[in-house]
């Protein structure tokens, strides 16, 4: 696969724009096969040393500046699959030597050619900046104002804590360990978690996956926390009067007391539970997330001032009122912790069990026994988790039933593929129908087999039942994981705070509630996501309580200037547009019984292997020089590089040669 960028070259004014700003110098302009409009050319042939309209000739990485800086909006991105078509190159450019006469044509002293190096197209007068131009008429412009956005990679985009990802793959790649640990934590005080369990969106998003595959970006974050050091945190700069309280000590109340302590604020947090962490401590096992990874970052969080109280639920130890009788501002952050039931005839009887409450006992130490058969019912992170720990509780067999395809799964693949190879079976378009048993137990689960109808439901396929398609699977115990949602009864009778339909809390855009001076965010708001989704929404929360307490006008801006780490510019630039595969990952060691973490981290080697992968959109549009170690790239005359792609596949040698770091670097492009 890879990006081709189409052209509209019946409207290209032949700018060459888009050739100067491609920093991997996909671009060349072609030369006319007929006499431009000035004159008939050189006895009656096209002159050759000038442009007609842009054509592709090396791999592009989908940034889309040429896109952004196109005058006239010609230009289009799109991805193909196979080998991307490239046109030849074009140049070098050559004109004749002749005598200047009085007066010339524009086009007969103008000319474009590939430069070594990438220079701004104003020269030393202004510093270069890429545009944003949403509306096609709008014109284009280099000079624009200080308050325009630059292009921010897509890893960045789709992370909802807003970690520039880019920036600490980069940094891997250079074995600058430390700096790539603090970037990874500059946004989220949970780097290291996110490193061993985070669904990784960014990866989705990743331009790198068109080409082969994505960065590992999750696990690279990991290894920047295991082989970097973070410095110590600064105290704040100013020391406030006002106190919060927050309520719940998961990913978004404990990321909410971070910044608001980086803040100057004073901080409480009560958490229901006698371990702090929310999910992350009891919902997610050790052999997915060791404890003291999640220790020593919530002990970080606690050095900065914050007093924690556990087994401290709203309540039951004290009432909402009792808060804002001491502090000025609440920020309620619960969590989804109430299990979904399954709907089906027998879902009351002894032995069907919530998935998270099986998952708290196993993580408190209270050590349940799995004996007999299992089945789980879900197909998200819980089921995965609550499946693999009824296998190390001593069920000799588990079974999971997801009622949608194995694509459709919430869980994570690498998931679903460690669960299968420990030897849990998971049955896909398997509807459960009834819970079979009696007041003593249960016997077993009826479930009926599924369809997809062709048809989609908000992005979703619609399945239908298979007639004549019910089965059973024998079951001691079911684990419930069809969902979890807020549990609104920590709200008093008459609060003022409105509920949603899933009874989660209702807050608005700045998560406000109806009762004032009082928050709330992460799952209680939105149900159940991810921690990193909650992590994003207890900054979003700490900004607008400290716009509350402060008069500030834009606090999450006031909190990001306080803890972003300076970015310097990156003047030059090395990329691999070879194809590789990522990194590989080893399935993980089942040990029978044992909850020890078996998934190795990378070593250095294959850290920075994988690191220097990246195509680096976080820098790239706005880097001066750019090399091109390997791939489909122009290359200067005669250099390795310049055979067609089907050369290129079809030899093996080829191949090697191109895969490897000795390939000359070509240094990439401007305008002449």
């Amino acid at each position: 696969m890879g990006y081709r960028i189409q052209i509209e070259s019946g409207n290209c004014i032949n700018c060459g724009v888009c050739m100067d700003v491609c920093p991997v110098q996909a671009l060349d302009m072609s030369r006319p096969e007929r006499p431009g409009v000035e004159g008939a050319g050189i006895l009656g042939k096209p002159l050759n040393f000038m442009m007609e309209y842009p054509v592709q000739v090396g791999e592009c990485i989908g940034c889309g500046i040429c896109i952004r800086e196109c005058p006239t909006h010609v230009m289009a991105l799109d991805s193909v699959t196979g080998p991307t078509p490239l046109a030849p190159r074009q140049g070098p450019v050559t004109r004749p030597v002749e005598p200047a006469p009085a007066w010339q044509a524009l086009g007969d002293v103008t000319r474009e050619s590939l430069k070594p190096t990438r220079v701004s197209p104003w020269g030393d007068l202004f510093t270069w900046r890429t545009s944003e131009r949403p509306k096609d008429w709008q014109v284009w412009r280099s000079m624009v104002t200080d308050s325009r956005r630059d292009p921010i990679a897509p890893c960045q985009e789709a992370c909802p804590a807003g970690t520039d990802a880019g920036r600490y793959v980069g940094l891997v790649g250079q074995g600058r360990y430390d700096e790539a640990y603090e970037v990874a934590a500059e946004v989220n005080p949970f780097p290291s978690v996110c490193g061993w369990i985070c669904t990784a969106p960014c990866e989705s998003a990743c331009r790198r996956g068109t080409l082969d595959e994505p960065i590992a970006i999750r696990r690279l974050k990991r290894f920047a926390t295991e082989a970097g050091k973070l410095p110590p945190i600064e105290p704040p700069k100013k020391r406030r009067k006002e106190k919060v309280a927050i309520v719940g000590g998961g990913p978004a109340g404990m990321s909410a007391a971070f910044y608001l302590a980086r803040m100057g604020y004073g901080v409480t947090v009560f958490e229901a539970m006698p371990v702090p962490g929310g999910m992350m401590a009891i919902g997610i096992p050790e052999y997915r997330l060791p404890r003291a990874v999640l220790r020593e970052e919530i002990d970080r969080i606690l050095g900065l001032g914050v007093d924690l109280k556990l087994d401290s639920a709203m309540g039951r130890d004290f009432t909402l009122a009792d808060l804002e009788s001491q502090y000025q501002a609440v920020f309620l952050a619960t969590g989804a912790s109430r299990s979904r039931r399954l709907g089906v005839p027998g879902d009351g009887l002894p032995g069907v069990v919530p998935a998270t409450l099986f998952l708290k006992q196993v993580n408190l130490g209270e050590k349940p026994v799995a004996s007999g058969a299992v089945v789980v019912v879900g197909g998200g992170s819980t089921a995965m988790d609550a499946a693999r720990s009824a296998l190390r509780s001593g069920a000799f067999a588990v079974t999971v039933l997801y009622r949608r395809g194995r694509a459709e799964m919430p869980a994570q693949s690498e998931e679903v593929e460690a669960a299968e190879h420990e030897g849990i079976h998971v049955q896909f378009e398997a509807a459960v129908s009834e819970v079979v048993g009696t007041d003593k137990g249960i016997s077993c689960v009826k479930y009926i087999g599924q369809r997809p109808t062709g048809h989609f439901d908000g992005g979703r396929a619609v399945y239908e039942a298979i007639p004549g398609s019910e089965r059973e699977v024998a079951a001691a115990m079911v684990l419930v994981a069809v969902g979890e949602e807020p549990d609104p009864s920590i709200l008093p009778a008459g609060a003022g705070i409105e509920t949603s339909g899933f009874s989660g809390i209702v807050a608005d855009s700045s998560m406000a509630t109806g009762r004032k001076g009082v928050f709330a965010g992460g799952d209680v708001v939105s149900g159940a996501k991810t921690i990193i989704h909650a992590v994003g929404a207890g900054r979003r929360a700490a900004g607008s309580i400290h716009e509350y307490l402060s008069g500030a006008r834009n606090g999450e801006a006031e909190i990001m200037a306080t803890v972003r780490v300076p970015k310097k510019p990156e003047r030059e630039l090395t990329l691999d547009l070879a194809t590789r595969p990522q990194v590989g990952q080893t399935m993980p060691e089942y040990k029978p019984g044992s909850f020890e973490a078996t998934q190795p981290s990378l070593e250095p080697t294959a850290a920075r292997f994988e690191a220097q992968r990246c195509f680096r959109c976080d820098s790239v549009y706005g880097c001066q020089t750019v090399h091109v170690n390997s791939g489909r790239g122009p290359k200067d005359a005669g250099a390795p590089g310049t055979t067609s792609i089907q050369s290129q596949l079809a030899d093996p040698a080829r191949r090697q040669a191109d895969s490897g770091p000795a390939v000359p670097p070509a240094v990439l492009g401007g305008r002449e």
